[in-house]
């Protein structure tokens, strides 16, 4: 049994990379052997550039930036491309379009499409549905879905059509989020299950086998913003004066809160995990970032609000928090003050660990069930789990032991405010 996966994999981002790695070895531990296809559009390329085309204000400054630290940004983007190339099984050709699958189609018994926004038709430069991403250009082979996103609230009406196409091929329906459900049923009448984000079916014992340990012992407060941080500080220096923390920022935009001692710009996959793993504390508006909080067993706050302070809910950040009981720990408007989110009490984690690991053997049952209709997966083989959160550093010990905007390229760098997770329109940075 072979299956080849087809998601956003190369971006210099880390939510993309970690989930196709994580997907990967889920198929695995499901009893198959799984490839990512190595599908790379020239967008994904281009997103890579450290410096940014063009002459418009915030193309300077940003260019300004990349000079000033080019060392760190050169270090972070090298990292990126050696995971790729030594913690993902690739298939053996690599397709830079949709004609070049078509006119040589990588034949597997199964194709799996997903995580990400895969599905989202406007993030591309086509606007439209990506064939690629549905595995068209298979002649052959079971289709299944593992938790594709659109990414939208609705599925435009022109676009509907083709998607109805593309769905009919698909043996096993599963999204990231809820309103994919509703989307797919209303499309074309067929029910999809809602799963797991990929990086959630591996537990901290699998995530440490490529976490890379931060070079500081002392305890600190992990900050990692994908958007203006400045909104954040005084929730930051609440909590670090509570806890006695010195404040580390990971950059996933080019500010940092005030007060931070340490400014991390050149991790990759693997020094974001090390640096989320032996955090004191955690604070994020990062799906992400609050994904690895939890899977780690960190103490976290997380926050989605507009500009102002005003209130803005995330749909994926309020599902998760949801399903784990957990909607206490986030921050949607001003009026939730610095001084109330210090004085927080602790995560019950026992029954964070209880609902994680309900979520994902319904996950992984769904995926393995995919894989293997007429059954032969071997789910008592996967090591994924140690489902409950690791409340120590990654190896169990004390804490600290050891713009789609996910990098420094936040703050619309690589592309202002536009939509997407690892997606290819003008928005590739925002996570």
């Amino acid at each position: 049994m072979k299956t080849g996966l087809l998601t956003f994999h190369a971006a210099h981002h880390y939510g993309a990379q970690l989930q196709a790695y994580a997907l990967m070895k889920a198929v695995e531990a499901c009893g198959s052997a799984c490839e990512v296809i190595d599908y790379v559009r020239p967008d994904t390329e281009e997103a890579k550039r450290l410096f940014r085309p063009g002459i418009a204000p915030r193309s300077l400054l940003a260019n300004v930036h990349t000079v000033l630290h080019y060392g760190a940004l050169h270090r972070r983007a090298a990292r990126f491309e050696r995971f790729v190339r030594d913690d993902m099984i690739r298939s053996p050709k690599s397709y830079a379009s949709y004609a070049a699958l078509a006119a040589d189609a990588p034949a597997y018994d199964a194709y799996v499409c997903g995580s990400d926004q895969i599905w989202n038709p406007l993030i591309y430069r086509e606007k439209t549905c990506v064939p690629a991403f549905f595995a068209g250009f298979a002649a052959s082979g079971r289709k299944i879905a593992y938790a594709p996103s659109f990414g939208i609230a609705e599925m435009p009406a022109e676009h509907q059509p083709a998607l109805k196409d593309w769905l009919a091929g698909f043996e096993s329906l599963s999204v990231r989020e809820r309103n994919g459900e509703a989307i797919i049923r209303g499309v074309c009448g067929r029910s999809a299950l809602t799963v797991l984000d990929p990086t959630l079916l591996l537990g901290p014992a699998q995530w440490n086998r490529v976490a890379e340990a931060p070079p500081y012992a002392t305890p600190y407060l992990l900050c990692y913003f994908i958007s203006d941080p400045a909104g954040y500080e005084p929730y930051v220096t609440a909590m670090a004066r509570r806890l006695g923390l010195s404040v580390v920022s990971l950059c996933g935009a080019r500010r940092t809160v005030r007060g931070t001692a340490r400014t991390v710009l050149d991790a990759g996959p693997r020094e974001f995990l090390g640096l989320f793993a032996h955090a004191a504390y955690v604070m994020t508006d990062s799906f992400h970032g609050t994904v690895f909080s939890i899977n780690y067993g960190r103490p976290f706050a997380s926050f989605s609000l507009a500009a102002g302070g005003k209130k803005k809910v995330s749909s994926r950040l309020d599902s998760i928090l949801g399903i784990l009981g957990l909607r206490s720990r986030l921050v949607t408007d001003g009026a939730t003050t610095p001084e109330a989110v210090a004085a927080w009490p602790d995560v019950d984690w026992e029954a964070v660990g209880g609902a994680l690991e309900a979520e994902r053997a319904k996950s992984l049952g769904y995926l393995c069930a995919a894989l293997f209709p007429m059954g032969g997966c071997d789910t008592g083989a996967c090591d994924l789990a140690d489902c409950e959160p690791d409340t120590g550093g990654p190896d169990g010990g004390d804490d600290g032991a050891g713009g789609h905007g996910d990098g420094v390229h936040g703050d619309g760098v690589h592309g202002a405010g536009g939509r997407g997770d690892g997606g290819h329109g003008d928005g590739r940075w925002r996570r």
